[in-house]
């Protein structure tokens, strides 16, 4: 591996952006650098994963660049990190192969930070429905399963005040839910263009835009509009569950994506299939992506 001047310049002005950030979360200089630390190990990890796998399919591939941003722009102090694919992918099974590397091994670098984070964080009161409020997190059903472990059952009327590394850690798991999304040029797109016939990867990525249109939107604009077409109120019975404000994040993603080609570059032999052992694992990878998802990753 060839680290260029530019790699350790971006990576250097990271760890001071990503510091920053965690030092306004945190109060600290303790705060800050297990932040960054934390943060980098994780966005490190996922890069890492692509890059291993492609040097071992022969693919000419780049070391990680991290991109900084400063904390009034990213309130995590970066852009996240990637790597440049400077030759044509061999098979279907090297895409494949590369495309999860990097969403797996994110996802087990962030389960033992979020652990280590929990364990530093505390639970307090929360505050009353006329105080405070601030930002709230979704809970994937991996960070749910972690913070059941560390605090049992949270009761009613408490919330757990994350350290900065279980925000790192939280992280972790929205960048590898947004990297799995099965659509574009992003890794659950490869993964699924890789698995299924390249009809199905433009159909997917379609629908994928769909999806990410109406988790922006959410359901109380249509239940309001159809209480106010039925006059009456609707789907009273399952209200908590059928009825979800939209996250304006998804929007975007929605936008970049439509903007980005549907129409997958082939690899230079599409015609070998993936193996069973191949297959099995993006089912793992399907998991993953249910278990790091949350529709509303961040409430005010």
């Amino acid at each position: 591996m060839i680290i260029g001047k530019i790699h350790i310049f971006l990576f250097l002005i990271t760890l001071v952006t990503t510091f920053l950030a965690g030092f306004l979360q945190g109060g600290s200089i303790v705060g800050g650098v297990s932040f960054s630390v934390a943060l980098l190990f994780i966005l490190g990890s996922h890069e890492m994963g692509h890059y291993l796998y492609g040097r071992k399919h022969g693919v000419d591939i780049s070391p990680p660049y991290f991109i900084p941003a400063p904390p009034l722009i990213s309130p995590i102090g970066t852009f996240g990190a990637f790597i440049k694919i400077r030759s044509p992918i061999s098979t279907r099974r090297a895409l494949f192969d590369i495309g999860v590397a990097g969403p797996l091994a994110g996802v087990v670098a962030s389960i033992p930070v979020i652990v280590i984070g929990l364990k530093l964080s505390e639970v307090v009161e929360t505050p009353s429905k006329d105080g405070f409020q601030g930002i709230a997190l979704g809970s994937p059903l991996i960070f749910s399963a972690l913070s059941e472990l560390c605090f049992g059952k949270i009761p009613q009327g408490q919330d757990i005040i994350l350290h900065p590394v279980a925000f790192a850690g939280w992280i972790g798991l929205f960048v590898t839910a947004l990297n799995l999304i099965p659509a574009g040029q992003l890794d659950g797109g490869h993964i699924i263009y890789a698995l299924f016939s390249r009809k199905w990867y433009s159909r997917t990525s379609v629908f994928m835009i769909f999806v990410l249109l109406f988790l922006g939107v959410g359901t109380r604009p249509i239940v309001k509009l159809l209480g106010f077409v039925l006059n009456k109120p609707p789907f009273s019975s399952y209200r908590e569950l059928l009825v979800f404000d939209g996250w304006f994040g998804w929007i975007m993603w929605a936008v970049i994506l439509s903007l980005i080609s549907t129409k997958h570059p082939p690899t230079l032999n599409d015609e070998i299939p993936l193996d069973w052992r191949r297959k099995l694992i993006g089912i793992v990878a399907l998991a993953v992506f249910i278990g790091c998802f949350t529709p509303v990753p961040i409430k005010i």
